[in-house]
Formats: C-alpha cells, structure tokens, sequence
C-alpha cells in the first residue's frame, strides 16, 4: 500500500475527513497554453501510485497540512486529446519527485500518459467567486468541465460565471462593516459605553439588494432596529453563478458594531 501515516494519524485523533473539512489545494491542468485549478485527483485512482510503499519526499520536505491532505499537488497537460501527468511536487514546490525513476516503466517522451483514467472533472480559471471552506468547493470566474476515457479527452463544456456580482463570497460572510458603519445614524442613537454586537442573517436577490432578514441576535432593542434598518439598505449582497446558471441565494452572515469610537467619529 502506498504510505498513507496522514491518513492513520487523523483515525489515532478520532477525526475524519469530511465535508467540513479545509479546502484543498488543488493539482494543475494545463490545457492549450493555460493552466487550471483541477478539482480532481488522478493519481488517486492509479493503481500503480497506490502500490507505493514510501512517501513521495522525505520528511525533511513533507510537511503536514490541513489544506493538502494528500501531500502533494500533481501538474497534467492535454496533449493532442491525451492526458499526461507532468511532474510532482510537495505542497510549498520546494521539492520535486524524480518520475523517471520512480515510473520508469510508465513513462512516455518523459511524461506519463493517464490513460488509467476515466472520469468527468472540473477545472477553473479566473477571478475567485465563491469560497467555502471544504474540500474543492469553490467557484472560479470561468468553469470547465473535461470529460476522459481511458485518458483520452472526449468532451468539453465551458461555464461563463462572469456574471457573478459583489465577490468574492467567503465563509459565507458579508465584509461590509465600511457601508454599514457609514449608514448608521449615530446621531440617533444613545451614548454608547461598551462595544455592541448584532448579528443579523440575510438573504439577497438576483440585483444584490438584501430580501429579508432570516435571524438577528443582539442584546439592546434600540441598537438591533438600528442594525435592521441598516441592513436593508445593503447593496452589495453576493450573487453567484456556477456552470453559468445564478445560484439560489445563500444566507449570508453580518455583525454591525456599535462603538463610542466610531460614534464620536461619525456623529456631526
């Protein structure tokens, strides 16, 4: 079996991999002169790199991250419709597998054709839209989908999602705390003697304007009409595509802080 002591030390820990888990970098696809984040890992399927019985680099260069659980980032090129495995490296590329010697019967004009792998993948390109922290879930500018036989590359779809508006989402968060603190009518307001906290739920629509309000929580009734009704005048709500199609609207999460700083530096 291949040498797999990450795996082993995350059961001996009693944790497992899991939807929650980080967000994985991902291998490289080059493809007609451009390079792509592949959400895909090839050399996981391959029979031959799971016969392993040593890991890829030393320990010296084998650092264990939470975001390359496989300790590794591979790079693929499509030459004429083939898919190739070009090289290896650690996660910081500070080291490099020797492929030549470690499959030499494998290789091809010194490189190694996949031809082990069948599957429909994505890859992306472009302006980050979208990012949640699992696995590869985020969403890029510009999607495509690469269907392989045996290697071979059979069929290409591309995803516009340059539509996208008010990005990039991340974590689910809105970092609108600059708009919220300039809506806000400190003159309206008590004089505030401790920091206060709402934190408010929200949903958008397609032109990036707030809905609706799904759940606020927050301590003082004064302060929490004010975060509602500051809320409402939001106009940077993230709306997001995927495979070119706008997204349901995500429920996106906000605190308004209410300080006696910003209300001596707001008040007029």
């Amino acid at each position: 079996m291949r040498f797999t002591f990450i795996i082993y030390l995350l059961f001996a820990m009693g944790l497992s991999i899991s939807t929650s888990a980080t967000e994985q970098v991902p291998d490289r696809l080059i493809i007609k002169g451009d390079t792509l984040r592949l959400h895909a890992l090839p050399l996981e399927v391959w029979e031959e790199f799971k016969k392993l019985k040593e890991p890829l680099f030393p320990d010296s260069l084998n650092s264990f991250s939470t975001g390359c659980w496989r300790g590794y980032i591979a790079y693929w090129e499509v030459i004429d419709d083939r898919l190739y495995l070009n090289s290896i490296y650690n996660e910081e590329k500070t080291a490099k597998v020797d492929i030549k010697s470690l499959f030499r019967n494998q290789l091809v004009d010194g490189r190694i054709p996949a031809d082990w792998f069948s599957d429909t993948v994505t890859a992306y390109k472009g302006k980050l839209i979208s990012y949640m922290h699992a696995g590869f879930s985020s969403i890029f500018e510009h999607e495509y989908e690469y269907t392989f036989e045996n290697g071979r590359l059979k069929n290409i779809e591309y995803f516009d999602n340059s539509m996208s508006k008010n990005i990039p989402f991340v974590m689910g968060e809105l970092n609108v705390r600059a708009e919220t603190d300039a809506l806000i009518d400190w003159n309206a307001l008590p004089p505030i003697e401790e920091s206060i906290y709402v934190f408010l739920q929200v949903r958008g629509n397609e032109l990036g304007y707030v809905d609706s309000i799904v759940h606020m929580n927050g301590k003082f009734e004064v302060f929490n009409q004010e975060a509602i009704r500051v809320t409402r005048l939001l106009k940077r709500i993230p709306v997001i595509y995927s495979r070119g199609k706008m997204q349901p609207p995500e429920i996106c999460s906000l605190y308004i802080v209410f300080t006696r700083e910003k209300q001596e530096k707001f008040r007029k």
